[in-house]
C-alpha cells in the first residue's frame, strides 16, 4: 500500500508490518493504523500514520532514559491487544515506548511516561494505555540531570499480573 506522508514523502507500507491501534491515540482516536519507521541510528523511531499523512510522532524505549521505568500491568488492561484466538499475552512479544515531545531546544525534550504505546508483535495490535498512577509524568525531561540516551541492561520495563 502506498502512503503519501508529509515528513517521508511516499511509503511503500506492507500492511503486515502496520499496527492497528483500536482506540487509537489519545486526541486521535478516528486514526487506528499505524506503521513504526527508524530514525537512521538513533533509538527514536517515527509512528507514522497510515490514513493521515501529515500525522507522525517520535517515539522511544523509556528505558533509554529512564533505567526504573516499569509498568505492573493487570491482563485485563491490555486485552484488547490480544487476538480473539490468543487465550494469553506473551511478554516477550510485547513492546514498550513513549512518545516525545521536541520543543525548539532538542536539550528540553520531554516523554509522556503517563500514557505510553504497548505494542503486540503477535497480533500487530497496540495502544496507547493512560495509567492511573500519580508515579510518571506528562512531561518527563528526557535530558534531565545530565542524562544521556543509552539502552539499559534491563530488556522489559512490563509485568503482567
Amino acid at each position: 500500500m502506498r502512503v503519501e506522508t508529509a515528513r517521508f514523502g511516499a511509503l511503500e507500507v506492507d500492511p503486515k508490518t502496520s499496527f492497528h491501534f483500536p482506540m487509537g491515540l489519545l486526541g486521535f482516536t478516528h486514526l487506528t493504523d499505524y506503521v513504526v519507521i527508524d530514525h537512521g541510528d538513533t533509538p527514536f523511531k517515527w509512528l507514522q500514520s497510515i490514513q493521515d499523512g501529515a500525522l507522525a510522532f517520535i517515539t522511544t524505549d523509556p528505558t533509554y532514559f529512564k533505567p526504573d521505568y516499569q509498568l505492573e500491568l493487570k491482563r485485563r488492561e491490555i486485552q484488547i491487544i490480544a487476538s480473539e484466538t490468543q487465550e494469553d499475552l506473551i511478554i516477550e512479544d510485547l513492546i514498550v515506548s513513549v512518545i516525545l515531545t521536541i520543543p525548539g531546544d532538542p536539550k528540553r525534550m520531554t516523554a509522556n511516561l503517563l500514557a505510553p504505546l504497548i505494542f503486540n508483535l503477535a497480533t500487530r495490535r497496540a495502544m496507547q494505555l493512560v495509567l492511573t498512577s500519580p508515579r510518571y509524568p506528562v512531561r518527563y525531561p528526557v535530558f534531565g540531570a545530565g542524562q544521556t540516551l543509552k539502552p539499559s541492561a534491563r530488556s522489559q520495563p512490563l509485568t503482567l499480573r
